[in-house]
């Protein structure tokens, strides 16, 4: 994904798919990447990536949420 950041990173996959979900909605293209080891579930992360030039404002709608909430 040449051109993309990551911007937010997370071992539960509900909550990665909450903050892409945020952000395209609020019209922020944003993708995620399962880094998660197949035999070990509880293993790696699930990564959000959004397009380099959209990098500040996708920080920006992370800001409005209370990202410590969603990773109970």
């Amino acid at each position: 994904m040449q051109d993309w950041k990551m911007i937010f990173s997370s071992s539960n996959l509900a909550t990665s798919s909450i903050v892409t979900s945020l952000l395209n909605e609020n019209g922020i293209p944003a993708k995620t990447m399962d880094k998660k080891d197949s035999a070990f579930v509880f293993m790696g992360k699930v990564e959000v990536f959004v397009p380099a030039n959209l990098e500040e404002q996708a920080k920006e709608v992370l800001k409005t949420i209370e990202l410590d909430t969603l990773n109970t």
